[in-house]
This record gives structure tokens, C-alpha cells and sequence, in this order.
């Protein structure tokens, strides 16, 4: 190893000539928390990280053990061994941080390849193999979330090792850890079939109750931390003023005022030129909503409308969340049935009931769970569907109690001419994935609407029947 000091930085090279002149034009590019470059080395391409210290803490830490040298030295560790990691080619350590370079790997992180691949039965058994070679190896990363994985020509490269350590003793909680962080962003995803072959080659079929409660655990957690930053500056939102925005909508929402659309004890909901903008009266509501909204924002699921900014309240002012206009895309699902159920046929019905009941099984797989789901609060578009209220959503795993609610509010809030069977038909779709039993909710969601009035909003105003 070679040592080069340029402009206040000390880099420790692998004997790579020339490289040393090929980091001067990106270290400036590098100067946020962890920031990234790629430059070109000969015919290589390096890839530069920096790792930005705060603080006396991080002063210390930047002195004593700094990050950058220890993902180079734990990737060289374990290059040497069962698992794949970009080559580590040097490190650097300046006044304000560190830098470790590495070979730049050309190609996807493992959950973008998982999203689009048509066939990703290789690349769950690559994945499994990868964390039965961390528990060989006796590695516990504490950040293994799968856009720390690359595929690149089919091979899995684990990436972000500062985090990762090597165990004297490689417990069963170490394992859980791995295990829980790496199927965090496909489980709901997989198939019953998936599941089961992926914990037979990870070597731990023992371990999948303990892993699935852990990522119940983990959503919470996530979702909790998310929602505590909703009103502040993140890699998702930009606090400007009493504004908090979507990061890339800061210019939405800037139209002209329309129409009042509803004006009820909790909210006030106006239509603009170009967004709808939800006025809540009390301030716990509107904190619950944009929590939700923000939340969402990171699990890039499109269920609900796009929101673009939160104005808080004060004093003199309510707050509210401009959001995008569903209007002329779609209607709320009891009004669209109650004007198009009877000239549906009987595929057009089908075809109707297995999208519904996918959209909220999915939902319910995820840990989403809308507790108000009557009806007119779910919005039906051409390309699928959207939650609103999003004040009411929680995040947790629905159980049996929860489901059967959810389906006593849906049933009594559509028309009462849809027909039995179509009923039924929706209520196998959404249960029969889930491991509840379907009678016993079934009989619960009978006894419960047996008798009840149904409400719903139809095509000519509010009906009761």
C-alpha cells in the first residue's frame, strides 16, 4: 500500500498508479453525508464514497477507527472469503470525513432487479445463498436492506460494509438479524411456494416464525421513524417556511380556488385549478394525515393521492395537505357501482372483484390497513384504485378482528342489490391468501350486516336502504 497526500487529504492506495490524480476531480463532488462519485481509472471505473463526521463524536471517530478505512479493510476481509464485494482499491482521511474507493460494479440493486425481473426464482436462491454464506462466515451487516445488494451478470455484491463486522460467535439473534433485514423490502411479495424454498436453501426453515414476527417488528419501527421526520427536511421531503414539501412537487399546487367540494366537522375539502386541498379543524388529524402521507412516500406504493406540500397551522390559520385531483380519472367505488352494476356482465363483474380484492389484499400483506373502508373511501380509477382519508390508514398486520370489520364497513356502504355470489366471490379473493380462518370471519361479517341499514353515496345523493 502506497501513501499519497493531496489537498489535505491522505490516501492510502493499493500500489494503483495513477489513481491518486484520478480522485482530484471528483472529491469535490463528494462533500454531503455519505455523498458518491464515479470517475474513470484506464479502462476501470472507481467508485468514491465519502463519509462526512459531525461533531466531537465524529471528530473521534474520524481519528480512531474512521469509515472509510474500515470498509476498506472488512471488504478486503471478506473478498478473500465466500462473499462478494467490490474490490476495495484504497481509503482516504481528511479534516472533515473519510473515503474508501472501490471498483465500480456495473449493474442493479437487488430489490430493482426483483421488481422487473420475469423470472426471480435465481434470484431469491442467489439471495439465499448469500446470507447461508454470511452465517458460514460468521458476518452480521446491520444495514442489509436489499439496495445494499447489487446483481450485476447474475451475481449478488454486498455493498455498504462499514456497518457489517465479522462475530467471535455467530448467534441464532445474529442470523434473525440478516435474515429479517434482507426480505424486508420482497417477503410480501414472494409466493407461499418462494417462502418455503428460500428458508430450505438459507439452511434455516426453523428460523421463518421468528423472522416473520421480526418483520412485523421491523415495519412498525420503520414506519414510526418515518413518521417523526414527517415535519422535517429528509431524502424525501423539504421543509421550507410553515411549508413541508415533496421533494420535486415544491412547484405544485399553486392554483386558483374553484369550488367547495365538502364542509363537515372535521375538514373542509376545496377544489383549485390544479389540486384538492384538505383543511383540517383539528390539529391531531392533519399531524396523523401527513404523517401517513409521508410514510407512504417511502414505501413508493401508489395507493392514495399524490400529496405536495403540508401547511401547518397557526394560530390565526388551519392547516391542511394539497394534493393531486383525482377528478375526471375515476369515481368513489359505491357511486361507480350503483351506476354501473347492473350493465356489467358476468366476466365484467370478475374481472372487477379480483382487482378490488388484490388491491386490498396487498394492503393487508404490506401491513396497511384502512380503518374507515366504507366505501366512498375508496376511489376507483382506470388503472386501479386509491385509498382516501388517508388520516385513517394505520400501519400494522391486520388480524381476524380487524379484517372482519373492514368488510362489515365495505359491506354496508355499496348498493344491497349487488348479488350474494359477488360477495362471496370478493370475500374468498381477499381471505383465502391469508393463513385466517374464513368461516369464522365470514360468520362474524353475516351476523354483523344482517339487518343493518346500508348508507352509501349513489349516483343521485345519499341513499339509504
Amino acid at each position: 500500500m502506497i501513501r499519497v497526500r493531496k489537498k489535505g487529504i491522505s490516501w492510502f492506495l493499493d500500489c494503483h498508479e495513477g489513481l491518486a490524480d484520478s480522485l482530484e476531480g471528483v472529491v469535490g463532488e463528494v462533500d454531503a453525508r455519505r455523498g458518491y462519485a464515479w470517475a474513470e481509472f484506464g479502462s476501470r471505473k472507481i467508485f468514491v464514497k465519502f463519509f462526512l463526521e459531525r461533531g466531537l463524536a465524529g471528530f473521534v471517530r474520524n481519528r480512531v477507527r474512521p469509515r472509510g478505512k474500515k470498509e476498506y479493510e472488512f471488504g478486503k476481509r471478506i473478498l478473500a472469503g465466500s462473499v462478494a464485494t467490490p474490490e476495495p482499491m484504497g481509503y482516504g482521511i481528511g479534516a472533515g470525513g473519510s473515503f474508501v474507493i472501490q471498483e465500480r460494479i456495473e449493474g442493479e440493486t437487488f430489490r430493482s432487479a426483483f421488481d422487473t425481473s420475469p423470472n426471480r426464482g435465481p434470484l431469491l436462491d442467489a439471495l439465499a445463498q448469500l446470507l447461508r454464506n454470511l452465517a458460514d462466515a460468521r458476518i452480521r451487516h446491520n444495514d442489509l436492506h436489499l439496495e445494499n445488494v447489487l446483481v450485476s451478470w447474475g451475481r449478488l455484491y454486498l455493498i455498504d460494509l462499514h456497518k457489517a463486522g465479522v462475530k467471535r460467535r455467530f448467534r441464532r439473534a445474529d442470523e434473525l438479524i440478516n435474515l429479517t433485514q434482507a426480505l424486508t423490502m420482497v417477503y410480501n411479495d414472494m409466493t407461499e411456494a418462494e417462502r418455503v424454498r428460500f428458508f430450505e436453501l438459507a439452511g434455516r426453515p426453523d428460523l421463518r416464525t421468528d423472522v416473520e414476527a421480526g418483520l412485523r417488528a421491523q415495519w412498525r419501527t420503520w414506519i414510526d421513524s418515518k413518521k417523526n421526520r414527517a415535519f422535517s427536511t429528509t431524502s424525501k421531503l423539504v421543509r421550507k417556511g410553515s411549508r413541508v414539501y415533496v421533494r420535486g412537487r415544491e412547484e405544485e399546487g399553486r392554483g386558483s380556488f374553484l369550488a367547495l367540494l365538502k364542509n363537515d366537522r372535521k375538514v373542509r375539502v376545496e377544489r383549485y385549478s390544479d389540486h384538492v386541498r384538505k383543511i383540517y379543524r383539528g390539529r391531531r388529524r392533519l399531524v396523523r394525515a401527513w404523517e401517513n402521507w409521508a410514510a407512504l412516500e417511502y414505501v413508493t406504493l401508489d395507493i392514495v393521492p399524490r400529496p405536495f406540500f403540508v401547511e401547518r397551522p397557526s394560530f390565526l390559520r388551519r392547516g391542511y395537505v394539497a394534493m393531486e385531483d383525482l377528478a375526471g380519472r375515476g369515481e368513489e367505488l359505491d357511486r361507480l357501482l350503483d351506476r354501473r352494476y347492473d350493465s356489467m356482465d358476468t366476466g365484467q363483474r370478475r374481472v372487477f372483484i379480483g382487482s378490488l380484492a388484490r388491491f386490498l389484499g396487498q394492503l393487508l400483506g404490506t401491513g396497511i390497513v384502512q380503518n374507515d373502508l366504507k366505501a366512498c373511501n375508496v376511489f376507483v380509477l382506470g388503472e386501479g384504485f386509491r385509498l382516501l382519508d388517508v388520516e385513517d390508514i394505520g400501519f400494522y398486520a391486520p388480524t381476524e378482528d380487524d379484517v372482519a370489520r373492514m368488510l362489515v364497513q365495505l359491506n354496508n356502504s355499496v348498493p344491497s342489490r349487488i348479488r350474494a355470489s359477488d360477495r362471496i366471490r370478493f370475500f374468498l379473493h381477499l381471505t383465502r391468501p391469508f393463513p385466517w380462518d374464513g368461516k369464522r370471519i365470514f360468520r362474524r361479517v353475516a351476523e354483523a350486516c344482517a339487518g343493518a341499514e346500508v348508507v352509501y353515496e349513489g349516483v343521485s345523493g345519499l341513499k339509504k336502504e
